[in-house]
Parts: structure tokens; sequence; C-alpha cells
């Protein structure tokens, strides 16, 4: 009888063991229950055309949410809060940022209806055109930073060198060596990583 109260644990780590054990699962309860409120919410605001009430569940930004709330949306409202979206996209270009997540869960959950529903494409068009319109202003910019990055990249190199060899900067040859074509690969590779960027607020 001795042992085994010594090896029985008290009531109150009985508790906290109980309450550490179903804290994940009343934090997806949670999770879940806010979901289907926003899910709701975004049907209800579509439904009475409610900016304002859209406008505030467009402030989440959470990803897993997002992505769950759309999961969540009946078919009929597909179309519907995709207009909207574009509509403040198209309102307001500099939201794209922030309703970037919401275009892209949308159009992956969604992914089956859209392929077959040949509306989708003269409601994206004004998006395609707004993301070219930002990209052919950055493109002179990349190319810019390429060729910086070339100049630092060398700059860097040759003092390292100097320093490796005990070379002061009188005594060290030219200090930058241009190579043709390599501020074109730098400002291509600056110019893809914005690209993949812009791509993921297409989507």
């Amino acid at each position: 009888a001795d042992a085994e109260r010594e090896i029985r644990p008290s009531f109150g780590a009985r508790l906290a063991a109980e309450g550490a054990s179903s804290a994940p699962a009343k934090k997806d309860s949670k999770r879940r229950t806010a979901t289907a409120s926003q899910a709701a919410t975004l049907v209800q605001a579509l439904q009475n055309g409610d900016g304002a009430m859209l406008d505030h569940a467009l402030q989440v930004q959470d990803v897993n949410v997002i992505a769950a709330t759309v999961a969540r949306l009946p078919v009929t409202s597909v179309l519907p809060f995709l207009d909207a979206v574009l509509e403040r996209i198209q309102g307001k270009p500099q939201r794209v940022a922030t309703l970037a997540s919401w275009l892209r869960a949308l159009l992956s959950t969604h992914a089956g209806f859209f392929m077959s529903s040949p509306q989708l494409l003269p409601r994206l068009t004004p998006l395609y055109q707004l993301i070219d319109e930002r990209l052919s202003v950055f493109k002179p910019l990349l190319k810019l930073v390429g060729r910086m990055q070339i100049l630092q990249s060398q700059v860097a190199s040759q003092a390292a060198a100097g320093r490796m060899v005990g070379m002061d900067s009188s005594s060290s040859g030219p200090l930058l060596v241009y190579e043709e074509g390599a501020e074109d690969e730098a400002a291509a590779a600056a110019m893809e990583e914005a690209e993949g960027e812009e791509e993921g607020e297409e989507y």
C-alpha cells in the first residue's frame, strides 16, 4: 500500500495532465468554430452586399484560417467572392498584397470549379494587366540592382584577395573587372525572384 501511494500521482498532477492532453483538442475546436463563423460572415456579406462586413472579414491574414474559410464557402458564393476580391484590387491596386492570400486560396481550393467555368478568364484579365504593369515598372530597377550586386561582389572579392596576399591598395591590380553580360544574369535572377513574389500575389 505504501509503495502504491508513492507511485500514484497526486490529484493535482492528474488534473494537470488531463488539462494538457485536452488543450490541443480545445484549440482545434476553437479554430473550427472561428473558421465556420468567418465563412458564415463572408456568405452573409456577399448576400447582403455589405462591403464593410466583407472588408472586415478580409483583414484576416492567417493563411490557415483563410484556407479553411475558403474551403467552407458554398459553390454559389465562389464567383461572387472572386468578383468582390478582384473589385477591391482593381479599385486600390496597393491592396493586392493583402488580398493575395485570399485570392490564392480561392483559386487553388476551387480550381476544379474554375476550370469548368468559362467566366473565369474575363474576370482575371484585369488582374493579369495589373501585374504586367507592375512588372514593367520593376524591370529597369531590377537591372540596375543586378549591376550594383555585380560591382559589390567584385569589390569584396578583390579586397579579400588583396588581404590574403598581403598587398595594399597601391600595389594591387584593377579594383573592378567588368564582365560583359554578368549584370544581365544578375538582373535575370532578380527578375525571377520578383516574378515569383508577384505570382504569389496573383494567386
